[in-house]
Protein backbone atom coordinates (compact mmCIF):
# COMPACT_ATOMS: atom_id res chain seq x y z
CA UNK A 1 0.00 0.00 0.00
CA UNK A 2 2.61 2.47 1.14
CA UNK A 3 4.03 2.56 -2.54
CA UNK A 4 0.84 2.94 -4.30
CA UNK A 5 0.86 6.42 -1.87
CA UNK A 6 4.80 7.85 -3.22
CA UNK A 7 4.70 10.54 -5.82
CA UNK A 8 8.43 9.43 -6.03
CA UNK A 9 8.73 9.75 -10.23
CA UNK A 10 5.55 10.99 -10.86
CA UNK A 11 7.83 13.87 -11.97
CA UNK A 12 9.85 12.15 -14.66
CA UNK A 13 6.27 10.26 -15.96
CA UNK A 14 4.78 13.75 -16.54
CA UNK A 15 7.91 15.06 -17.82
CA UNK A 16 7.91 12.13 -20.74
CA UNK A 17 4.42 12.27 -21.54
CA UNK A 18 4.09 16.34 -21.85
CA UNK A 19 7.67 16.86 -23.35
CA UNK A 20 8.55 13.83 -25.68
CA UNK A 21 5.40 14.67 -28.19
CA UNK A 22 6.83 18.80 -28.07
CA UNK A 23 10.30 17.33 -29.05
CA UNK A 24 9.46 14.35 -31.30
CA UNK A 25 8.62 17.28 -33.76
CA UNK A 26 11.49 19.58 -33.18
CA UNK A 27 14.12 16.95 -33.78
CA UNK A 28 12.23 15.90 -37.45
CA UNK A 29 12.51 19.46 -37.90
CA UNK A 30 16.36 19.88 -37.40
CA UNK A 31 16.76 17.06 -38.88
CA UNK A 32 15.09 17.56 -42.42
CA UNK A 33 17.17 21.36 -42.08
CA UNK A 34 20.09 19.54 -41.53
CA UNK A 35 19.72 17.16 -44.52
CA UNK A 36 18.77 20.53 -46.67
CA UNK A 37 21.38 22.19 -45.90
CA UNK A 38 23.93 19.70 -46.47
CA UNK A 39 22.34 19.37 -50.22
CA UNK A 40 22.47 23.37 -50.77
CA UNK A 41 26.17 23.26 -49.30
CA UNK A 42 27.16 20.48 -51.90
CA UNK A 43 25.80 21.83 -54.98
CA UNK A 44 27.21 24.97 -53.97
CA UNK A 45 30.89 23.41 -53.71
CA UNK A 46 29.45 21.40 -57.29
CA UNK A 47 28.76 24.92 -58.66
CA UNK A 48 31.95 26.30 -57.81
CA UNK A 49 33.84 23.75 -59.05
CA UNK A 50 32.35 23.92 -62.74
CA UNK A 51 32.76 27.24 -62.90
CA UNK A 52 36.29 27.31 -61.86
CA UNK A 53 36.63 24.25 -64.61
CA UNK A 54 35.09 26.83 -67.02
CA UNK A 55 37.04 29.76 -66.37
CA UNK A 56 40.26 27.63 -66.74
CA UNK A 57 39.83 26.49 -70.20
CA UNK A 58 41.16 27.76 -73.69
CA UNK A 59 38.21 27.95 -75.71
CA UNK A 60 34.29 27.42 -74.90
CA UNK A 61 34.34 24.41 -76.17
CA UNK A 62 36.82 22.68 -74.35
CA UNK A 63 34.81 24.68 -71.49
CA UNK A 64 31.15 23.42 -71.92
CA UNK A 65 33.08 19.45 -72.00
CA UNK A 66 35.33 20.31 -68.65
CA UNK A 67 31.75 21.69 -67.02
CA UNK A 68 29.95 18.96 -68.46
CA UNK A 69 32.74 16.33 -66.82
CA UNK A 70 32.65 18.20 -63.60
CA UNK A 71 29.02 17.85 -62.94
CA UNK A 72 29.01 14.23 -63.83
CA UNK A 73 32.62 13.18 -61.84
CA UNK A 74 32.27 15.35 -58.91
CA UNK A 75 28.43 14.97 -58.46
CA UNK A 76 29.08 11.04 -58.40
CA UNK A 77 32.19 11.57 -55.57
CA UNK A 78 29.22 13.53 -53.95
CA UNK A 79 26.71 11.21 -54.06
CA UNK A 80 24.37 12.58 -56.64
CA UNK A 81 24.68 9.65 -59.20
CA UNK A 82 21.12 9.26 -59.29
CA UNK A 83 19.75 12.43 -59.55
CA UNK A 84 22.24 13.25 -62.50
CA UNK A 85 21.17 10.04 -64.45
CA UNK A 86 17.25 10.99 -63.93
CA UNK A 87 17.31 14.10 -64.88
CA UNK A 88 16.60 15.21 -61.51
CA UNK A 89 19.52 17.25 -61.39
CA UNK A 90 20.73 19.81 -63.84
CA UNK A 91 22.97 22.46 -64.80
CA UNK A 92 23.13 25.60 -66.98
CA UNK A 93 25.75 28.14 -67.50
CA UNK A 94 25.16 31.67 -68.78
CA UNK A 95 27.74 34.11 -69.63
CA UNK A 96 27.81 37.61 -69.72
CA UNK A 97 29.23 37.86 -73.12
CA UNK A 98 30.36 35.73 -76.16
CA UNK A 99 32.13 33.88 -76.51
CA UNK A 100 32.37 32.97 -73.14
CA UNK A 101 36.01 32.05 -72.76
CA UNK A 102 37.27 36.25 -73.35
CA UNK A 103 38.70 38.55 -71.11
CA UNK A 104 36.94 39.90 -68.23
CA UNK A 105 33.87 37.58 -68.85
CA UNK A 106 31.65 36.50 -66.04
CA UNK A 107 30.25 32.76 -65.77
CA UNK A 108 27.23 31.90 -63.86
CA UNK A 109 27.06 28.18 -63.23
CA UNK A 110 23.22 27.38 -61.99
CA UNK A 111 22.51 24.04 -60.69
CA UNK A 112 19.01 23.17 -60.10
CA UNK A 113 17.49 19.68 -58.19
CA UNK A 114 13.93 18.82 -58.20
CA UNK A 115 14.81 17.92 -54.72
CA UNK A 116 15.88 21.83 -53.87
CA UNK A 117 12.68 24.68 -54.16
CA UNK A 118 15.61 26.75 -55.13
CA UNK A 119 18.70 26.44 -57.66
CA UNK A 120 22.57 27.19 -56.21
CA UNK A 121 24.35 29.44 -58.28
CA UNK A 122 28.39 30.28 -58.62
CA UNK A 123 30.05 33.04 -60.53
CA UNK A 124 33.73 33.29 -61.37
CA UNK A 125 35.51 35.75 -63.87
CA UNK A 126 37.73 35.06 -66.88
CA UNK A 127 41.00 36.20 -66.17
CA UNK A 128 41.93 39.91 -67.81
CA UNK A 129 44.61 38.22 -70.02
CA UNK A 130 43.11 35.12 -71.41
Amino acid sequence: MQCLRSNRGSATVEFVTLALPLFIPLFIYLNHYSLESNLEGSLKTLSREMARGIVTSENDSIAMAVSHEIFVKAGSILGFDNAIQTGKMQFKVHCRNQPCISPDNEIKVTISSSDLRHSISAVEYVSPWA
